[in-house]
């Protein structure tokens, strides 16, 4: 049981911050005159602690930003205990990625006989329904003419959150397919923790919505990828291509490969002919979901990968999509790239860790095995820089903290595929544990982590995004702490 016993307060390090939100770098300066909140003491089992400090960020991150109807607000202050603003979906998703960490957290005791501390992971499948139920608010319905189809009805996900359920605006710039990637991602995780076929089924639709925004122009060349164009751009009324809308979708196509291997399950199609025709085409989908997860990490590396091995963010374009008519038929038609560039975010390296490691664990091709091990090495290089605290410095951004959890996940994914990835997954460790120990406020984590608050109550904003990617990434950390 955990031991109610405070730590003394003349052990605690006082630790803040004056930078604002846009500050370059996770370094803050200290001020010796902030108190700090002595913290209970803790299980010694780093697996179990992981899962309670995931389960507590969780709790205290629902009530902080969540209120009636599923309504979430964009910040909390956790220095004046205000909400502020409304989330678009993207972060609204980051709740349901840490309940699904959570989930799996539980699910890595259980294997091997521990006990948590607190909770259940029945009480969490209980907070993912009620959080894919208020999902449904961001859902809306529109019609789409792509590169193979001419005004096809889709009910997607969009930006902002409607009125009411189904009612989101979702036509033009309203929903992008990144968004909808992670939306998959997440709702393929939930169906593994739970066995829910419903979440498989959304995941699958949604899937379909994603693959007709590929690129099926043919070009002049054979690529590695197929003799097409090639790419997601970053939305449907978007001619920009971009890192953020083709790796996060690698990793949930092998998962849905993997599941219909061995299967006789058949999907239809469209492509286009040599002669500009569109046309069907039935494969089982195990072929399907794999051929187009390679054919986006083909795509993604020759075209974003940085001479020092991470990922630019983006191919530009001019963004007035343009269109062909066949046969009577309009359909939308490429716009030539103006080249790659772009910030190199952890995120958009992190998908191609994630990517290469499970195309590896399902193909035993050892082309990703050593794709894989050499972007680590590359990631690990360039963006984690050891500090004279012990701790890590990651380049800080309004979002970047949510970026870096996605560069986690990669890295421990490539961790269970044999690459070593110790050392950089322990960066997170690391500078989780020393938020925890010296910054908890109101259960919630400085945006900075390792910098602290600032003496200016009003710059203690923590995005929603932020916060749940802290606690889906202790989650994580349970069964990395157990390797």
């Amino acid at each position: 049981m955990k031991k109610e016993i405070l730590t003394m307060a003349s052990l605690v390090i006082a630790i803040t911050t004056t930078a604002s939100c846009g500050s370059s770098n996770d370094i803050l300066p200290d001020n010796p005159n902030t108190p700090v909140n002595p913290q209970p003491i803790e299980n010694s089992d780093v697996s179990i602690r992981n899962l309670t400090r995931a389960t507590t960020l969780f709790d205290a991150a629902m009530q902080h930003y969540i209120s009636g109807d599923m309504k979430m607000a964009d910040m909390y202050n956790p220095s004046t205990d205000k909400p502020s603003g409304e989330a678009d979906v993207w972060p609204y998703t980051a709740a349901i990625e840490a309940c699904n960490s959570i989930l799996e957290g539980y699910a890595v005791l259980a294997k091997t006989g521990k006990t948590p501390e607190q909770g259940s992971s029945a009480t969490y499948k209980a907070q993912l329904e009620k959080l894919y139920d208020g999902l449904e608010y961001y859902a809306g319905t529109f019609k789409l003419t792509s590169y193979t189809r001419n005004n096809q009805e889709w009910t997607v996900y969009g930006v902002h959150r409607g009125g009411m359920k189904g009612g989101a605006r979702v036509d033009g710039d309203q929903n992008v397919y990144d968004d909808q990637q992670w939306i998959i991602r997440e709702l393929l995780r939930s169906w593994k923790a739970t066995g829910e076929q419903k979440y498989l089924d959304k995941a699958e639709y949604l899937t379909a919505y994603v693959l007709d925004g590929w690129d099926w122009c043919l070009d002049d060349k054979q690529n590695a990828w197929g003799n097409e164009v090639g790419g997601i751009t970053w939305g449907p009324s978007y001619c920009t291509k971009h890192a953020c809308s083709n790796g996060p979708f690698i990793s949930p196509l092998v998962w849905l490969a993997e599941y219909y291997q061995g299967k006789s399950d058949k999907i239809t199609y469209r492509t286009i002919h040599a002669d500009g025709k569109r046309q069907d085409v039935t494969a089982t989908k195990a072929d399907y979901y794999l051929m187009m997860a390679k054919k986006i990490y083909e795509w993604q590396q020759y075209n974003l990968r940085a001479s020092d091995g991470v990922y630019l963010d983006m191919v530009g374009a001019n963004n007035n999509i343009r269109y062909e008519v066949i046969d009577g038929v309009q359909y939308r038609i490429s716009n030539p790239g103006t080249g790659a560039g772009g910030t190199k975010h952890t995120y958009n390296s992190g998908t191609m860790v994630s990517g290469g490691s499970d195309l590896y664990a399902l193909t035993h091709d050892s082309r990703f095995l050593d794709d894989t091990r050499k972007l680590y090495n590359d990631t690990f290089s360039y963006f984690p820089k050891k500090n004279s605290k012990g701790t890590w410095d990651y380049a800080y951004s309004n979002f970047s903290r949510w970026f870096d959890d996605v560069l986690m996940r990669g890295w421990i994914s490539a961790g269970e595929i044999g690459v070593d990835t110790k050392e950089g997954v322990a960066t997170f460790q690391t500078n989780l544990d020393y938020a925890w120990e010296h910054f908890l406020l109101n259960k919630t984590l400085p945006r900075g982590l390792t910098g602290g608050w600032s003496n200016n109550d009003a710059q203690n904003d923590v995005r929603a995004l932020v916060a749940f990617a802290y606690a889906s990434e202790y989650g994580m950390l349970v069964g990395s702490a157990l390797q």
